[in-house]
């Protein structure tokens, strides 16, 4: 298939070969010049700026590679590019199917094919699927459907994800609603220095990918002994949180800080987990956290320490401190 046109303005509307599929809702198959696809397509919804958001998501090296050893040698693509659109469908007449100067895409795959466009001369013709009239919720379910097994979806993108799709246990859909929470509400200690939701914004320390897994673990653990309200458990966190932020009020946000750091949260959660089971859930006030969490002796978390603590076994190694130095055993 080829396009109509040879290159057109990202502010035209852009007439292309294309086929429907299926109806109900409509799935169109069509070429598509790369400039144009570029200029209106974004790789998530949640962020305002697509150009930063593929830099943020692709490996420029992948890209450039493909940009060189494909476009550059005028080769095709073998396989399509999933697009997904809130538009209900498009005018298609004699196999031309007319794209609307205000299209807008969501790339649910293959974005380091589109992006390495960005990189080339020569105008890509890109086999694209594009599924129209698509909320994100079902956006978001295409797209863990296509890409929940493969190790390019950042872990705090998938956690995002399933917030929105509500799929996964009970624990698992708590949890990404408990995270959100903590990044949203005005009484949370993330409120200023704020949680990277979706592994995309690069300039916050703290992702959800990082705080997900050990909050899920925590209520996990609870269920099985005596559940709690969702309400609870996120009046719970934030207390534990500003209980934190006021060992190092004034290093809060910063990297430099004892404390905020993705591996001391991860190995503190732990041990507010095992609190939980000694303390019920309505004693443990943010004055009562706060006197426990002072016992720890912060040459504990010096930055050569926590340097060292790598990977899980690191994290284990500094909860195992910190949890003798609160509570004043070393086991449960």
């Amino acid at each position: 298939m080829a396009t109509k046109k040879t290159r057109a303005s990202g502010a035209e509307g852009l007439d292309v070969r294309g086929i429907a599929l299926r109806e109900d809702p409509q799935i169109y198959l069509a070429a598509i010049q790369g400039p144009w696809l570029l200029d209106h397509s974004t790789p998530s919804w949640r962020i305002d700026d697509p150009q930063m958001g593929f830099q943020r998501i692709v490996k420029e090296q992948r890209a450039r590679e493909i940009a060189r050893t494909v476009l550059d040698t005028h080769r095709t693509f073998p396989n399509a590019i999933t697009l997904a659109t809130k538009a209900k469908s498009f005018s298609i007449d004699a196999n031309l199917l007319k794209l609307p100067p205000k299209a807008k895409f969501l790339v649910v795959d293959g974005q380091h094919r589109l992006w390495a466009q960005h990189y080339s001369h020569v105008v890509g013709i890109y086999p694209c699927i594009i599924h129209m009239d698509r909320t994100e919720q079902q956006m978001a379910e295409l797209f863990l459907e296509i890409n929940d097994n493969q190790k390019k979806v950042p872990s705090s993108l998938r956690w995002d994800l399933v917030r929105l799709v509500r799929q996964g246990d009970r624990g698992t859909v708590m949890t990404a609603d408990i995270v959100y929470e903590l990044a949203e509400r005005k009484d949370s200690p993330f409120a200023d220095v704020g949680i990277d939701l979706t592994g995309e914004k690069k300039d916050l320390t703290i992702k959800q990918g990082s705080l997900a897994p050990e909050i899920k673990t925590l209520i996990s653990r609870r269920l099985k002994r005596k559940p709690a309200e969702f309400d609870e458990y996120v009046d719970l966190l934030i207390r534990f949180f500003v209980a934190i932020r006021s060992l190092d009020p004034e290093g809060w946000g910063s990297t430099d800080s004892t404390f905020f750091k993705a591996r001391v949260l991860r190995a503190l959660l732990r041990v507010l987990s095992d609190i939980m089971i000694k303390m019920p859930m309505d004693k443990l006030t943010t004055d009562q956290l706060r006197g426990m969490l002072s016992r720890i002796d912060k040459s504990t978390l010096s930055e050569e320490a926590v340097r060292k603590a790598q990977g899980s076994a690191g994290v284990q190694d500094l909860y195992v401190q910190m949890r003798k130095q609160v509570l004043g055993d070393a086991d449960e």
